[in-house]
């Protein structure tokens, strides 16, 4: 992997990482006692919190390994995080060890401790970038030098899409990256979901959190063929199990692009 100045950013222990605290709740160990501290208070607003972020996991690893198995060959892992536990690369890998995995993430500190943990790794990278910009996302000289946009991208959008505000615009987002690859490309997608008819915000400033109606997000996926059984709760797609009766707590889809 070519060295980048991301690489070198210092890391901060000093104060809490969005990105550690993810690993947290997923059940690693790359996190500090402040970082865990930090999540009281989003774990006081939505104590099922590891639980969604663990089916939620489950989940997108179901649908990487169904993505790779129907012959998408490159990622682009939106939000990422830190490339632990079960990260989109290692699942993809056991299917087939030259499938390019490029990690998004808008934190230099995050981004540096992903590349340090990712060197060596082949067809693989992390790159600073904020996924609200699908152009400077896709123009960056390494997404650019692992996925070809004219073949077939597997987008993730796991644990993210609720983490942006309605002036974000979440559906445009979405369709700029939809409009970017190739026919044949698949959207991988989870959100936290409201019965309410509006939007409801929930969490707290370092996890910030959305909860949107159903209808909101099926509304994005509009030009995409979902995969069975469409829109569902995490815990059931892929699972060969049936899905809980709505409302749930969190939705969760994989859609084709025609």
């Amino acid at each position: 992997m070519p060295d980048h100045p991301d690489r070198h950013a210092p890391a901060d222990f000093d104060r809490p990482s969005t990105a550690r605290v993810h690993d947290w709740l997923l059940g690693g160990t790359l996190n500090t006692p402040i970082d865990r501290d930090a999540a009281a208070p989003a774990l006081a607003a939505l104590p099922d919190l590891p639980g969604i972020v663990r089916r939620n996991r489950a989940f997108r690893n179901r649908a990487v390994r169904h993505l790779a198995a129907s012959g998408i060959r490159q990622f682009l892992d939106l939000g990422a995080g830190l490339p632990t536990m079960t990260p989109t690369h290692r699942v993809a890998h056991q299917h087939d060890g030259d499938i390019a995995v490029v990690y998004v993430d808008r934190d230099p500190t995050t981004v540096a401790h992903s590349r340090h943990l990712l060197d060596g790794v082949a067809r693989v990278t992390a790159v600073r970038a904020d996924l609200r910009r699908a152009d400077q996302v896709l123009r960056h000289p390494e997404a650019r030098g692992l996925l070809d946009l004219d073949r077939p991208v597997g987008v993730l959008a796991v644990d993210v899409l609720d983490t942006l505000t309605d002036d974000d615009r979440p559906g445009h987002v979405l369709d700029a990256y939809l409009d970017a690859v190739a026919p044949g490309s698949a959207l991988v997608l989870t959100h936290l979901a409201t019965a309410a008819g509006t939007s409801e915000e929930r969490g707290t400033d370092l996890l910030p959190r959305v909860a949107r109606p159903p209808r909101a997000i099926a509304a994005w996926l509009a030009r995409l063929t979902l995969v069975e059984p469409g829109l569902t709760a995490p815990e059931a797609w892929g699972a060969g199990v049936p899905a809980p009766a709505p409302p749930h707590t969190v939705v969760c889809a994989v859609g084709r692009l025609p």
